[in-house]
């Protein structure tokens, strides 16, 4: 993935999966710029790496996106490489009311799917328009495949973002065959992985499994962003980045969706 890369933009960077991808192409040596709500951590993160862009970035204020896109398109006309991975999961019983609210609801679809959409609509016309090789990466989750009652709102949210992405796909294969050669729509799968999204609540879903003992376990970061990084830089016979990027369960998802859906829409002659 390295060689079709100049300047990223990783929105949701100031931890976890997001703050390892920034400090990997960063190692690189590719322009980065990333952002996040967390200030401190965003000030950090600059002081320790080089030559990184920070913005402090709240991508569920809806009305501030076109000037923040605009913003960033102008200070990097040369931008070729998005990677939407902010995002929230909450756990809680829609059988008891005590235990959400409305908004906290509209929150969660806002982050994990709303924003994703729009900044998707906002970023993709620069990137097709550039005439070289440009990637839009977008997280789902492997609770996209696998939906568990634990996180009744973040497991739509992602098959929705599995959705999207294919219907994003189908769009592309109407678009110029210089934009199909070029441009690059990846699902970013992980699988259970030991980053700060469930700190809130994993205690309490450690015990609706019985126990810490019997719970599922999470993938270590590290071993998590070995293997993604190894996968993302497997591209398939026309150079571009694979379609979906799973690791672990997250790409036993994926080939499972790709062996009975995929070749039903396939056999429609639909491209995704």
């Amino acid at each position: 993935m390295a060689s079709r890369i100049d300047t990223i933009l990783i929105i949701g960077a100031t931890s976890g999966i997001g703050e390892g991808f920034a400090r990997h192409f960063h190692g690189l040596g590719k322009k980065v710029i990333i952002t996040g709500r967390r200030a401190d951590r965003l000030s950090a993160l600059k002081s320790e790496l080089p030559d990184i862009e920070t913005i402090e970035w709240d991508i569920t204020d809806f009305a501030k996106l076109p000037s923040h896109v605009s913003a960033v398109l102008a200070a990097h006309p040369a931008l070729d490489t998005v990677f939407i991975n902010a995002g929230i999961q909450r756990s809680f019983s829609l059988l008891d009311p005590s235990t959400s609210s409305p908004e906290s609801v509209v929150a969660e679809i806002n982050s994990n799917l709303t924003a994703p959409v729009l900044l998707t609509q906002l970023f993709v016309p620069h990137l097709v328009s550039l005439g070289k090789p440009a990637n839009l990466l977008v997280t789902s989750s492997t609770l996209a495949f696998f939906p568990m009652g634990f996180y009744p709102v973040y497991c739509p949210t992602k098959a929705a973002i599995h959705s999207f992405l294919l219907t994003l796909r189908q769009q592309l294969s109407f678009a110029p065959e210089e934009v199909q050669k070029n441009f690059s729509v990846a699902e970013i799968v992980p699988p259970y992985t030991d980053t700060g999204l469930d700190t809130g609540h994993r205690d309490m879903v450690n015990q609706m499994q019985g126990g810490e003992e019997k719970a599922f376990k999470p993938m270590a970061l590290s071993d998590y962003l070995q293997q993604v990084f190894v996968s993302l830089d497997e591209l398939d016979a026309q150079g571009k980045l694979k379609k979906e990027v799973g690791v672990g369960f997250g790409q036993m998802g994926v080939d499972t969706w790709r062996g009975s859906f995929g070749k039903a829409l396939e056999g429609m002659g639909v491209n995704c």
